[in-house]
């Protein structure tokens, strides 16, 4: 091919482009030190690159979140370091307060002191670094800790990326800290009674015969001498303490042969297995039998064999049965127990027959009016002093009765719901002390008071002094000279309307009474002491609970729950709860209140059943015209359904007909006045929303609770003069610990009915617990230590990758400046030989290029 002087030109100036170029690139990698500067230079270097700065972005916002975190962590480290140093120096004020002699004045002082610990630890969990408060959960503007101890923030976990899809929680909420469960721990329950040797405190009734002792109550008109005349002395009982000196049941006397044997003391026992299942005893012991032989019988009820032990069953130092579960995490168990001298049906029979009582716990409740007669009886080791096992206390408000209270307004009953007391008069009945037969009735007006009613004892059962003081009344055999002479006096009451028919108009004394009680007033609130337990997870139960999850047992259909009440506007109602999953005349689970009876329905409008019920239906599919079967479920009645129920009574609103868009409406006015639902743990609570001082008042219970045939009732407990909880998985830290401050400020030891509150365990039972929370905080404590070191591992990591990042980044960007100096000292010398041969073919002739 010919070469003209354009090709040569032309080649010329693509040559020396490239070669320009080339050196101009060469110079800039040398003078930037960067091998490209835009994706044109070299598209895979500059993904590479661009990919590259993707990492090392995300590994440094890793690295800055993780260093955030942490800097979180640690501050809860610290402030938790604090907490635990201030628990320790609480215990020990704990031990001060147990293990001294002290007066009112010193545990006062120590009171005092805990009291401001407990305001540290209070001011220790509000605490907030750069405006987040630490124990809020995710809620960081919440203030988790309030005045009183109750914890405002949720239980979610705030969480920080340290790797790829790996997101971790850098915080300790408050719910798990201060609400905390620890599964690895037993529930343990003490009553509250302090149980003393009653012949040690009694030996003028104690006989001997053959080398053993007995108790006679009728011992000088069987001629007999006190077996000695030491003084009485209050002496705990222990686990080898013979059954009589624990109950103080009488022994029994043979006149024809004049020897005495063994009486038979009775105990009624209830309660929750560790499994939810309820159950209900009443076995007997001879009076030789020992406490340890008390301890196995209580053992079996809760299901103890030989191999497998339910619970554990220990007296303690006061003499008090504690019982405590051998799996851990359980928050179901639950015991209470009455011990008698009479086998009866229950322990209604018991009260209104007069036999005589022993407590073994009190919770100072105040009892639904339930028992028709009430007999009087020695329940104090003296002949000449009977008293009733009723109290007798005004019915709106519950405070004691005085002698110039009407009887109608501290005897109530409405048998036939028109809002009338049908007391109409109260027969009394009985031999005086004379022996001789009394049969008086004493009416009863509106004007009728106590004092009316005391009169009329006094004038019919003879040399009597009668007296009202706390709530009971007393009455004193005053032809005895001695305490343990003999008495003729025998006094029974029976309330009856205007036809003679009995009312259940009489209280239990507290002790004698286990679930029939009223809920606690706290200002404008109702609350109730038991927790509704979902016995398949062990969680406290929420509105969306199903009852029949709480049930002791699975298999009840029906069952009924009776309330007693007084409704927002003051009126006295008695009412029933029906849940069932069999439909009877159309209804499945009612309410009856005033008479009318309404259905409860579910927010689909589904009447409601107690179980779950599923429903199949089989039509004709019209697109296929084949048979197909769609089922249906409704869900069994639920706590939510209940409040709905309970908020309709207490305001007294009712659904205008008996359909669920009319109940829908009646709930929706009942929750703006009486606000009804589970707290935190379970238990029910109403809330009077129109009044701060409520006079609401109100008591559920199962129907088949005195049933003495159904070995599981009841079922549902929603208040209850049971054991008090020492410990459990559940903790409430500020809550137990103001009960544990309470405890120090009444000097109370331990379990005991009749200091501060019968619902606490004592200074003993505090240091058990403050066991737990001691130890629930440091492992909180552990757990945010790990968490710091795992984001201290994460940011040196992270650190290490960035750097790692940055030398790849440098292999793929940076220029290697040697071979760059070559390259461009070759493209030099390359573009000046094709400048010298350009030249050089520029330069030809004609004549040299022809020679």
């Amino acid at each position: 091919m010919r070469v003209t002087s354009s090709n040569l030109y032309q080649n010329f100036i693509y040559n020396q482009q490239e070669v320009k170029s080339s050196l101009n690139r060469v110079t800039e990698q040398i003078s930037s030190g960067k091998k490209i500067s835009t994706i044109y230079d070299n598209p895979t270097v500059f993904t590479n690159a661009l990919r590259l700065d993707q990492e090392e972005s995300s590994l440094k916002s890793v690295k800055d979140t993780s260093k955030s975190a942490q800097t979180f962590a640690d501050q809860t480290d610290g402030v938790l370091s604090d907490f635990t140093s201030t628990l320790d120096k609480f215990k020990a004020k704990l031990v001060e307060a147990a293990n001294s002699t002290n007066s009112k004045t010193s545990y006062n002082a120590i009171a005092n002191e805990l009291k401001e610990m407990e305001g540290h630890l209070k001011n220790l969990a509000n605490t907030s670094i750069n405006g987040k408060f630490l124990f809020s959960g995710t809620a960081f503007g919440t203030k988790p800790i309030d005045a009183d101890g109750k914890y405002h923030g949720n239980g979610e976990h705030v969480k920080a990326k340290i790797g790829s899809g790996l997101n971790i929680g850098y915080n300790i909420d408050g719910k798990s800290l201060f609400l905390g469960r620890d599964n690895d721990y037993a529930k343990h329950m003490s009553l509250n009674v302090i149980q003393y040797d009653k012949m040690k405190e009694n030996p003028e009734f104690v006989v001997e015969q053959d080398g053993k002792k007995y108790i006679d109550r009728d011992r000088k008109a069987h001629g007999k001498d006190a077996a000695s005349d030491a003084p009485p002395e209050k002496d705990i009982v222990t686990d080898d303490t013979q059954i009589r000196a624990l109950t103080g049941v009488n022994d029994v006397y043979n006149a024809a042969d004049d020897t005495y044997s063994d009486g038979t003391s009775y105990f009624y026992v209830e309660g929750r297995k560790p499994d939810g299942a309820t159950f209900k005893e009443k076995f007997s012991l001879t009076n030789s039998a020992s406490v340890d032989d008390l301890k196995e019988k209580i053992g079996n009820a809760f299901g103890n064999r030989a191999n497998n032990k339910a619970v554990d069953v220990s007296l303690n130092k006061s003499g008090e049965l504690e019982i405590k579960d051998t799996t851990t995490g359980k928050l179901v168990t639950d015991f209470s127990m009455v011990a008698s001298d009479k086998d009866e049906s229950d322990i209604n029979a018991v009260v209104s027959k007069g036999d005589y009582v022993v407590n073994f716990n009190k919770s100072h409740f105040n009892s639904i009016r339930d028992v028709t007669g009430v007999k009087a009886n020695n329940m104090d080791f003296d002949n000449s002093k009977f008293e009733f096992n009723t109290e007798f206390k005004r019915y709106d408000n519950e405070n004691d009765a005085k002698k110039t209270d009407t009887l109608k307004d501290v005897l109530y009953k409405d048998e036939d719901g028109d809002g009338n007391n049908d007391l109409d008069h109260i027969k009394l009945t009985g031999t005086d002390t004379d022996g001789n037969a009394v049969d008086k009735t004493l009416s009863v007006s509106d004007t009728t008071t106590v004092k009316d009613l005391e009169d009329e004892i006094k004038n019919d059962y003879g040399d009597v002094t009668v007296s009202l003081a706390k709530g009971k009344i007393t009455i004193i055999d005053n032809t005895l000279d001695d305490k343990t002479d003999s008495s003729k006096l025998s006094i029974k009451m029976d309330a009856q309307d205007s036809n003679d028919n009995s009312l259940a108009i009489f209280a239990r004394k507290d002790g004698a009474q286990s679930d029939k009680t009223y809920f606690q007033t706290e200002g404008s609130d109702l609350k109730s002491d038991v927790s509704q337990v979902n016995k398949k997870d062990n969680t406290f139960a929420t509105k969306d609970t199903r009852m029949i999850d709480v049930s002791g047992d699975d298999s009840i259909d029906p069952k009924t729950l009776k309330i007693s009440l007084i409704d927002i506007d003051g009126n006295k109602k008695d009412a029933t709860i029906t849940l069932r999953d069999k439909e009877v005349n159309g209804h499945k689970s009612t309410f009856t209140i005033g008479g009318n009876t309404y259905d409860i329905y579910d927010n689909e409008g589904n009447l409601t059943p107690i179980h779950d019920l599923t429903t199949s239906t089989t039509s004709i599919d019209p697109a296929t015209c084949k048979l197909c079967t769609t089922t249906h479920t409704t869900k069994g009645m639920t706590y939510g359904q209940l409040s709905n129920v309970v908020s309709m009574m207490m305001a007294d609103k009712y659904p205008a007909s008996n359909s669920a868009s009319d109940e829908k409406a009646a709930v929706a006015q009942a929750k703006e006045i009486v606000g009804v639902g589970l707290d935190e743990k379970g238990r029910l609570q109403i809330d009077d929303k129109k009044n701060a001082t409520t006079k609401l008042k109100f008591g559920m219970y199962d129907s088949d609770t005195d049933d003495s045939t159904n070995k599981t009732a009841p079922v549902f407990t929603f208040n209850s003069n049971d054991a008090v909880t020492i410990d459990s998985a559940k903790l409430d830290i500020f809550s137990q610990m103001d009960k544990m401050i309470d405890d120090v400020r009444a000097g109370k030891v331990r379990a005991d009915s009749e200091t501060g509150n019968p619902r606490t365990t004592g200074i003993q039972g505090a240091l058990e617990l403050i066991d737990h929370i001691q130890d629930h905080v440091i492992r909180k404590h552990t757990e945010i230590g790990s968490i710091s070191n795992t984001f201290e591992n994460s940011i040196e990591r992270n650190s290490m990758l960035i750097v790692h990042t940055e030398t790849l980044k440098s292999d793929v960007l940076d220029t290697d400046l040697a071979q760059a100096s070559m390259n461009l000292q070759k493209l030099t010398l390359n573009y000046q030989a094709m400048l010298a041969t350009i030249s050089k073919v520029n330069s030809l002739s004609l004549v040299k290029y022809m020679g």
